[in-house]
């Protein structure tokens, strides 16, 4: 299982925006061609029509249109939603596409151009077949046309080709390359913008007219994937207020569907799919509100659907990620105006996403710490003929398995197994950084200097988990200093103890000596015998000895502390160090007293100087001053 496999995928985060293939195109080698392209693909400001433009040749081949259900009396549904769905109706089946030809109305050689223009279109025409895909016939020309209606030869040949190519009068334009090219390349976008409404229009009508042969016993999976068409075609037609209610509905079915442990995920995928579109355009119609009560729900609805016992780690990865997606949602709408308060910023939700991986990565050790005899099984069921799932949210080796019980009790087996080693490969700890970062930019951006400190402790601890022990120090050195200011002497031990083993990892021995010193004085809330264990410890440093590890220290690095301890050790003469015990709370105590309450000029005064050290105090020197 790779770090990336609950990423939402690229095709459900992006802008949908209306396809639209242009062919006949030689961007390479022809300038006039060249600079068409340029000035459909340049500098696309936010006043430009959302069309998603692709070049593609002639003959190329778009995917084949499925044969037209005309029953659902014995279909049975393998699954919600496609995993090539989106992408097909995102970059392979275009909403319109225009062929480019030059032609101009007085070519000498016009009926042969016609005809070739007339080939041209009935072959992107046969590519197409069964799609309800518009096509559309630009011609490029060298002179600026005339007003529509003077010019009788363009008229009568404009005629005469959308007959031969069996197109509508609307679907043929003029693109005259001329000093004004951009401006003429703006009109046809708006024009291609209008056949892609058309288009997407059809499709939602044709999504629409399967309902009435649905039945609710065996075709629930069909009335979210419908409602879940409606609303993505939606959203490449711009309508995004329909959109959105079709996502609401599609969101309200899911949850109806009959949850068991086999579909446990699909359902949850797809949920969170569906909630991830209803958030985003939430925070795009500016109402957060909504958004932030959406996501609430869903949280509320699928936290407690965990699914097998034995893939928990599973869930637990599945919920950092709904959080951490929210989180990014809720930035970007910030960056793009959107005004967020202390007590509501995206850090809460970065927080929490870092939680649920560390839930994570504790539940993998506890789930995937298998005997070391046990090898990964194969054939590996998490491989498929084509590489990739053909539903999300199902298991590879049962795909298009919908039944309670698993069809193979010893696939199920292995498929478990699979997983649970993949997951012994995945950097929990890289993860949960990550998260934790992200939410400590954010409360430091909103100024709540309490949580950036606390979540720091956390990176320091994670880092220290994933023996980066110089990180892990900087971060604690850098927190240590408030909770020293505001006195919060159990917060500081728990620090200092995490940074004391950090530095015996490190064999820095200033450190240590810093970090023992504070852990064995008065601040620290250390039991009598763990003090006593530390001050042993010092004393052997300050006699040039090997300490001795600190507890809970991993095996393997602290027999490779030793060495490095031994290492300095052997340098005695190098081993003189200045520590500047005014920045944390020392071991030691220093009080002087007066022997006299007066003393004549010239007299000697007499003063008895205290040391306290661990909670005994006596005097340790006696002083003459005269």
């Amino acid at each position: 299982m790779s770090p990336t496999q609950w990423d939402l995928p690229p095709e459900l985060c992006c802008r949908p925006m209306a396809f639209v293939a242009l062919t006949g195109l030689d961007v390479t080698y022809n300038a006039i061609h060249r600079a068409i392209w340029d000035a459909f693909c340049a500098n696309r400001r936010a006043d430009r029509v959302p069309i998603s433009f692709k070049v593609l040749p002639g003959d190329h081949e778009y995917p084949k249109c499925r044969t037209k259900r005309t029953s659902y009396e014995w279909y049975i549904p393998k699954g919600i939603l496609k995993t090539g769905w989106m992408n097909k109706h995102l970059n392979l089946v275009p909403a319109l596409l225009v062929l480019f030809y030059e032609l101009d109305w007085d070519d000498a050689v016009w009926k042969e151009k016609q005809s070739e223009c007339a080939t041209k279109v009935e072959i992107v025409r046969t590519s197409l077949q069964g799609r309800n895909t518009k096509v559309a016939v630009v011609l490029i020309q060298k002179k600026t046309p005339l007003p529509p209606g003077e010019d009788l030869v363009a008229s009568e040949r404009a005629a005469s080709l959308c007959n031969a190519c069996d197109l509508s009068g609307k679907s043929l334009f003029v693109l005259p390359h001329t000093d004004h090219l951009v401006g003429y390349i703006i009109r046809l976008e708006n024009a291609f913008y209008e056949h892609a409404q058309t288009y997407y229009y059809t499709e939602i009508r044709r999504v629409k007219s399967h309902k009435e042969f649905l039945n609710k016993t065996t075709h629930q999976l069909l009335f979210v994937r419908h409602q879940f068409k409606i609303a993505f075609f939606s959203e490449l037609k711009q309508d995004t207020q329909n959109s959105l209610k079709y996502y609401r509905t599609a969101y309200s079915l899911v949850h109806e569907l009959r949850t068991h442990e086999t579909n446990m995920l699909e359902i949850k995928t797809m949920a969170g799919f569906i909630n991830y579109k209803i958030c985003r355009l939430c925070f795009q119609h500016n109402t957060p509100l909504d958004a932030i009560a959406q996501f609430r729900k869903h949280i509320d609805l699928c936290k407690k659907k965990i699914g097998s016992a034995e893939l928990a780690f599973e869930h637990t990865a599945w919920m950092s990620k709904q959080f951490q997606s929210f989180g990014d949602l809720f930035d970007e709408a910030i960056k793009l105006g959107l005004t967020a308060i202390q007590t509501q910023n995206p850090g809460f939700y970065y927080q929490q996403a870092a939680y649920y991986a560390q839930e994570r990565k504790q539940q993998a050790t506890h789930l995937c710490a298998h005997e070391a005899s046990v090898s990964y099984p194969t054939p590996d069921h998490l491989e498929t003929p084509s590489g990739a799932l053909d539903f999300y949210g199902q298991r590879a080796w049962r795909q298009g398995h919908q039944s309670i019980d698993p069809p193979h009790m010893e696939k199920e087996k292995g498929g478990i197994l699979a997983l649970q080693m993949k997951e012994k490969d995945v950097p929990h700890s890289e993860l949960i950084i990550a998260l934790l970062s992200n939410a400590v930019a954010q409360f430091k951006k909103y100024k709540c200097p309490r949580m950036k400190s606390h979540l720091m402790v956390q990176m320091g601890e994670e880092y220290n988990h994933a023996k980066d022990y110089t990180k892990a120090l900087k971060l604690l050195d850098y927190v240590m200093c408030d909770y020293r200011t505001e006195r919060w002497w159990s917060l500081l031990t728990s620090i200092l103890s995490t940074a004391l083993r950090c530095s015996y990892l490190m064999a820095h021995v200033k450190d240590y000596i810093s970090y023992s010193m504070e852990l064995v004085g008065r601040a620290s809330t250390l039991r009598e015998e763990q003090k006593s264990r530390i001050e042993k410890n010092l004393i052997k440093v300050l006699m040039n000895e090997v300490p001795e590890a600190e507890p809970d220290c991993d095996q393997a690095s602290a027999k490779a502390a030793q060495a490095l301890w031994s290492d300095r050790m052997s340098l005695a003469g190098s081993n003189e160090f200045t520590i500047e015990v005014q920045d944390y709370v020392p071991f030691v105590q220093c009080k002087a007293k007066f022997l006299s309450p007066s003393f004549h000029v010239d007299d000697p005064v007499q003063l008895h100087v205290y040391l306290r050290h661990r909670g005994k105090c006596r005097p340790q020197f006696f002083f003459i001053l005269s």
